[in-house]
């Protein structure tokens, strides 16, 4: 067996022992990261019906557009394949499919399965379906060994690339104008893609989700720039706040916020519960009455998302173990005023958290 095949497989194993313990006949999941987790095939889904099925017993069965279906019979997991044409539609298909799990059972679904594909698995299925979520995000929520060179080198990438950030930033050039250069950047160091990027300044910075806008960026005001990376699938996650010129309150606030950063970084053990974690960002904010500011999680888990399991939530029991990956992202967001957010990217390793991105975080450094 090739390796690509060995690790392949090591996936299928670590998902069919999971449905075991959940007591789940199998797993059904659409175009996405888990297939992609099994298969090392992306795919787009559209409008036309796209399931793999896979049991906790036996090979999996894939129904898919035949248009689509081609690079699944060359991938390293073994699979039945059950192509149909727009002529035909998919109902043959599916039928076919389920001639392998006549039983019926507890079947898995995952969240992303739209009503529109489970509907018809549904006509021709007695099986009782419930959440998925909990098996597929807690097999793929710690990395095995090619998944943890794919996650280093993209937060390479991104962390070269926010070195190269101060040269590019200007007064007065719009948060568009600078996000297509930073898009632009980070392709250029090496990205497969890039997406979700984030330039918010002056009291836009409040607002830690919204896109960049026609804007125009002014001195003394905070930058917010949340930016992500895509390496082979593998996402990084990296965001630093600027500030052109002088502000006193940026600089006190972007100093409440590092140290909150720093501690939940020393809080992030092997073993450590995720709410221990947050709970280390929050009280540093806290006790400097900045607390009600803190509008978000400490951080949530990467890999083929941007956004998965773990999730560093105030109150989480869940447990940080050996290679998770996540972020540490305390934020300050005083409406009208101002926005500072740091985020770096941790790997639970040698039994603490190792910061794998490394741009400089120290305030000023982009000057």
């Amino acid at each position: 067996m090739s390796r690509d095949k060995a690790v392949y497989a090591a996936r299928l194993a670590r998902l069919k022992k999971a449905m075991g313990e959940s007591g789940l006949e199998g797993v059904i999941m659409a175009p996405g990261p888990n297939i992609r987790y099994l298969t090392g095939v992306n795919s787009f889904m559209l409008e036309r019906l796209f399931l793999l099925l896979v049991p906790a017993e036996g090979d999996p069965d894939l129904v898919a557009p035949a248009i689509e279906a081609g690079p699944y019979r060359e991938c390293p997991l073994a699979m039945s394949i059950h192509g149909w044409t727009d002529s035909q539609g998919p109902e043959a298909a599916i039928v076919g499919a389920l001639r392998s799990f006549p039983g019926g059972g507890r079947w898995g679904v995952e969240g992303r399965v739209p009503f529109q594909y489970l509907s018809v698995y549904r006509r021709h299925s007695s099986a009782d379906v419930e959440d998925a979520e909990p098996v597929l995000q807690g097999i793929r929520a710690t990395k095995d060994d090619i998944e943890v060179l794919l996650m280093k080198k993209s937060a390479k990438i991104l962390s070269k690339s926010f070195k190269e950030i101060p040269q590019l930033v200007r007064e007065g050039m719009t948060e568009l104008e600078l996000a297509r250069k930073l898009a632009d950047l980070i392709y250029s160091n090496g990205a497969t893609s890039t997406s979700d990027l984030l330039v918010q300044s002056g009291a836009r910075a409040a607002n830690p989700h919204s896109l960049p806008s026609n804007r125009r960026i002014r001195r003394g005001e905070t930058i917010v720039l949340d930016l992500v990376c895509e390496f082979e699938g593998y996402h990084s996650d990296i965001t630093r706040t600027l500030c052109l010129g002088r502000a006193t309150q940026v600089e006190k606030v972007y100093a409440l916020v590092l140290e909150a950063e720093t501690q939940a970084i020393a809080a992030a053990r092997e073993g450590a519960r995720v709410g221990d974690v947050d709970r280390a960002a929050r009280f540093q904010l806290e006790r400097s009455g900045f607390g009600k500011y803190f509008i978000h999680r400490t951080g949530h888990g990467l890999g083929l998302e941007v956004h998965e399991a773990p999730y560093i939530i105030e109150g989480g029991e869940e447990r940080l173990r050996q290679n998770m990956f996540f972020t540490i992202e305390p934020g300050v967001y005083i409406p009208g005023r101002l926005g500072v957010r740091i985020e770096d990217d941790v790997r639970i390793v040698g039994g603490r958290a190792v910061e794998i991105s490394d741009p400089p975080k120290e305030y000023g450094w982009w000057r």
